[in-house]
C-alpha cells in the first residue's frame, strides 16, 4: 500500500514544479535545487518549533475600469470642447487601466508565492521531516 503511494511521489513532484514553473521561471540552479531538495530548509531541531509560514496579504479584489462613454458617441468628435472633454476621460481611462493592470500582476506574484508555500509546506509533509509548517 504504502509501495504505490510513494511510486507516484517523482511524478507528483514533477507535475507541482511544472505547475510553479509556470508562474515564476527557475534558472538551472534552482530548478536543479528543487528536484533535490537542497533549497529546502533544514528540519527543525528537536525541541526548536518550526517558523511559521508568512500568512499572505488579503486579496485586492482588482476592479476593471469600464471604457469612456464618449468614444462610442458620435457628437464627440463633431465638437472641439466634447473631444477635449473625452480626451481628459481617455487619459483618466488609461491610468485606472494601468492601476487595474497592476492590481492583477500583484494578485498573480501572491497567487504564485501561496502555490510555492503550499506545495513546500506539502513536499516537507510528505517526506516525513517533524516540523513542517
Amino acid at each position: 500500500m504504502f509501495r504505490s503511494a510513494f511510486s507516484t511521489r517523482p511524478a507528483l513532484i514533477a507535475a507541482i514544479l511544472c505547475a510553479t514553473a509556470l508562474l515564476a521561471p527557475m534558472t538551472p540552479a534552482d530548478a536543479a535545487k528543487a528536484t533535490t531538495g537542497a533549497a529546502s530548509p533544514p528540519p527543525a531541531a528537536a525541541g526548536q518549533p518550526h517558523p511559521a509560514a508568512p500568512v499572505p496579504p488579503p486579496p485586492l479584489n482588482c476592479a476593471k475600469p469600464g471604457a469612456p462613454q464618449c468614444m462610442d458617441d458620435g457628437a464627440t468628435f463633431a465638437a472641439p470642447d466634447k473631444m477635449t472633454g473625452c480626451q481628459s476621460e481617455v487619459k483618466d481611462y488609461v491610468d485606472r487601466t494601468m492601476a487595474y493592470l497592476k492590481c492583477l500582476n500583484d494578485e498573480n506574484i501572491g497567487a504564485g508565492r501561496d502555490l510555492t508555500r503550499n506545495v513546500e509546506r506539502f513536499n516537507c509533509r510528505l517526506s516525513g521531516r517533524k516540523g513542517c509548517p
